[in-house]
């Protein structure tokens, strides 16, 4: 991007926010030696909890900064941004939110005017955005979400949701056996993979969203990410694994080859999620520490995958 700052686009009528400040953040946000910080521009870091926070990083005159963004009202527990610099997010009562834009070609921040709104949409039969609603990712083109309908944790098949937010349009498709907790992944236009199986033994399984068919995926992947142009993906397959880069079309062959990989570094456990730019050369992994604690680096895979920056947070995605 190579600008100073993020800035949320100006609109009439958005809902202030004037109990929230401009934040600099220098501590915690630590770049790698002789690192350069340009390379993580443009990073959304959420933090869940009691010290909930949404940050965008920027880059300034004197190195990487981290900006506080407002987070809905009922907070947020997972983030994803469209083409356009939308963001949606999951509230923590498990309803879907959608931003204002953040404009990543922005001088300066206005943080009292990011808004946020409820996505309102409906299926044939005129039923709502059911709820929970878990891990909203936006399409290839900005235009639809895929969440997952139903609760995680009971073992049971759940929905796949394909929201319009702009039409309020629902879709919903089964995906006729349990998935594990993770993020849809759009391959393209049109076929999403969840991570589906155990976590002994993960799998996955591809969706086309224009008709609902159900096909088997790859397996051996605990967690998936894909670059917003489907060309890349990021896997890690659970406790002690390292995340391994494929090109997507490698990695739905399973051929066996791969463009890099991470390591887990020394003191963390896991990776816990992952987020990929729009074409697959920038890489944000949070990794967890023994006490459950977590921490967000980036990778600069046009510098041999080598660590840039860290953060704080428990979700990590790019603004494209």
């Amino acid at each position: 991007m190579g600008i100073p700052l993020a800035t949320p686009a100006s609109r009439p009528g958005r809902r202030a926010a004037a109990t929230l400040g401009l934040i600099f953040v220098l501590i915690g946000c630590e770049a790698a030696a002789g690192g350069p910080e340009q390379r993580a521009e443009g990073l959304l870091a959420l933090s869940t909890g009691e010290d909930s926070r949404l940050d965008v990083i920027a880059t300034a005159p004197d190195g990487a900064v981290a900006i506080s963004l407002p987070l809905p009202e009922d907070g947020a527990t997972w983030i994803s941004a469209g083409p356009d610099g939308s963001l949606v997010a999951t509230t923590v009562d498990g309803h879907l939110i959608t931003s204002d834009p953040v404009d990543p070609r922005g001088t300066a921040v206005d943080v009292a005017s990011l808004g946020w709104t409820p996505v309102e949409a409906k299926d044939e039969s005129g039923e709502s955005v059911p709820a929970p609603a878990s891990f909203p990712t936006w399409d290839p083109d900005g235009k639809r979400v895929a969440a997952l309908g139903g609760d995680l944790a009971d073992g049971a098949a759940v929905t796949l949701l394909i929201v319009e937010p702009s039409t309020g349009k629902l879709t919903t498709m089964t995906t006729r056996q349990p998935v594990l907790p993770g993020p849809p992944v759009w391959l393209d236009e049109n076929r999403v993979a969840l991570p589906s199986g155990s976590d002994a033994e993960p799998a996955s399984i591809l969706i086309d969203t224009a008709n609902g068919k159900v096909m088997k995926g790859p397996p051996g992947d605990r967690r998936l990410v894909t670059s917003a142009d489907g060309s890349v993906i990021a896997t890690s397959a659970g406790p002690g694994a390292p995340v391994v880069l494929r090109s997507t079309k490698g990695w739905l062959e399973d051929d066996g080859t791969s463009i890099g990989s991470v390591e887990v570094p020394k003191g963390f456990t896991e990776a816990t999620a992952l987020a990929l730019d729009a074409t697959g050369r920038r890489l944000a992994i949070v990794w967890r520490r023994d006490d459950g604690t977590t921490q967000c680096d980036v990778h600069d895979g046009d510098d041999g995958w080598r660590r840039v920056l860290s953060h704080g947070g428990i979700v990590a995605a790019w603004l494209r």
